[in-house]
C-alpha cells in the first residue's frame, strides 16, 4: 500500500517541482558597480521595443507598440517630437548627424523623419512585413532594414531608391547592423542564420550558422574585429569577423536575449527575460508578473567569459534595441514596462 502511494504521488511531486523551477526559483543576482541606474522616461503607453541615442547623447528616440514614436530630450525627459505612426514603429535609428530619425514600422515600412522639426521627409517602400530593424550605414548615404517578409533592403537615403535587395533568408529578418567601417551588413533571420553582405559588391560573402535558436540581437565591437550575436538560444556569441569563426560563448541565467551592445571591446551587456516558459505563458494569458526579481540584463567580461553584474530594475522583459551613448558613459534600455531607462556605466 505504502509502495502504491508512493508511486501515485511521484508525478504530484515531479509537478511541484516544475511549478518551482520555473516560477520560484529565483536565478542567481550579481552585485556591481558598473551600471547604474541614472533615468526613467514613463510617457510610452504600450510595450517599447529600441531606443537609440542621438550623435551628440542629448537626444533619445524610442519606439514601439504606441503609435507615437517619441523623440527625447535625455537632459530634461521632455518629448521633442511624437512622430505618428498608425501602427507602431518597433525600430528606430538616428543617422550620424542626428538631423534625421529612421523608424521601422508593422506596416513594412521605412519612414525619415527630420530631428529639428519633427516633420516626415520621406517614406521608403519595398518590404511588406513588420520592419524589426533599421539601421543607417556609418556615413549615413544608407539605410538598410530588416523585415517579416524574410527580405534585407538598402536605400539609397538621398534619392529614397533601393540599392541593394537580399533574399537569401528563409523566414523573417530580426536585426540588420552595419560594421564601423560601412564595408558590411549582418542579417540574422528566423531560419537561425545570421548573413554577411558586402555592401559594396552587393552580394552575399558568409553564412555563419552556429545558434540553436533564432538570433534576435547583434553588435559590432567599436574596433570591427568582433561580431555579438544573442537570441533564442540563451547565448551570446562572440564571432572573429577576420575569419568568421566562433570565439566566445556566453551562457547566462537570461531564457531568451532580445538585444546586445558592445561596451568597449571587451565587455557586452545582453538583455531579454529571465522568465521560463510558464511564466511567459501566465504573463501573455493572465497578465502574471511574476514572484521572482527578474533579470532583464547582464554585463559580461568576453575574454574571461564571466558576468560582472546582474540588472534587475525592468519590471518586465528588455526589448529588442538598446543603446550605449558616444562616449560610452551612457546606456538606454527599452522595456514591455513601458518605460525607458538610461544608465551609468563607470
Amino acid at each position: 500500500m505504502k509502495r502504491r502511494n508512493i508511486i501515485l504521488s511521484l508525478p504530484l511531486f515531479v509537478i511541484l517541482y516544475f511549478v518551482y523551477s520555473q516560477l520560484f526559483n529565483q536565478p542567481k543576482l550579481v552585485e556591481g558597480n558598473y551600471i547604474k541606474l541614472k533615468e526613467t522616461f514613463y510617457l510610452h503607453s504600450g510595450d517599447v521595443w529600441e531606443v537609440k541615442f542621438a550623435p551628440n547623447d542629448t537626444l533619445m528616440v524610442s519606439g514601439g507598440i504606441d503609435q507615437n514614436t517619441k523623440i527625447w530630450n535625455r537632459i530634461t525627459g521632455e518629448v521633442v517630437h511624437n512622430l505618428p505612426h498608425e501602427t507602431g514603429s518597433p525600430s528606430v535609428d538616428f543617422n550620424p548627424n542626428g538631423n534625421l530619425v529612421a523608424t521601422g514600422a508593422y506596416d513594412g515600412k521605412v519612414r525619415l523623419w527630420n530631428v529639428k522639426s519633427g516633420k516626415l521627409v520621406k517614406v521608403l517602400e519595398g518590404n511588406e512585413g513588420v520592419i524589426w530593424s533599421v539601421n543607417f550605414s556609418p556615413n549615413g548615404k544608407l539605410i538598410a532594414a530588416g523585415s517579416d517578409d524574410d527580405k534585407v533592403t538598402i536605400w539609397d537615403v538621398n534619392t529614397g531608391k533601393i540599392r541593394n535587395e537580399f533574399k537569401e533568408a528563409t523566414h523573417n529578418i530580426w536585426e540588420v547592423v552595419f560594421n564601423p567601417t560601412g564595408n558590411y551588413l549582418a542579417a540574422s533571420g528566423s531560419d537561425n542564420a545570421i548573413r554577411i553582405y558586402d555592401v559594396q559588391l552587393g552580394k552575399l560573402i558568409k553564412t555563419i550558422v552556429g545558434h540553436s535558436m533564432v538570433p534576435l540581437a547583434m553588435a559590432f565591437s567599436p574596433n570591427g574585429k568582433l561580431l555579438a550575436s544573442a537570441g533564442d538560444d540563451k547565448s551570446i556569441k562572440i564571432w572573429d569577423t577576420k575569419t568568421w569563426k566562433l570565439v566566445h560563448t556566453l551562457k547566462g541565467e537570461n531564457e531568451a536575449i532580445h538585444s546586445v551592445v558592445f561596451i568597449g571591446n571587451d565587455m557586452v551587456l545582453a538583455g531579454g527575460t529571465d522568465k521560463k516558459p510558464l511564466g511567459e505563458l501566465l504573463e501573455y494569458h493572465f497578465g502574471f508578473t511574476g514572484f521572482t526579481k527578474p533579470i532583464v540584463a547582464t554585463l559580461w567580461d568576453i575574454s574571461k567569459e564571466t558576468i560582472l553584474q546582474t540588472i534587475t530594475e525592468h519590471t518586465d522583459d528588455m526589448g529588442l534595441g538598446m543603446d550605449i551613448s558616444s562616449d560610452s558613459k551612457l546606456i538606454a534600455t527599452p522595456s514591455k514596462d513601458k518605460t525607458v531607462k538610461t544608465w551609468s556605466f563607470n
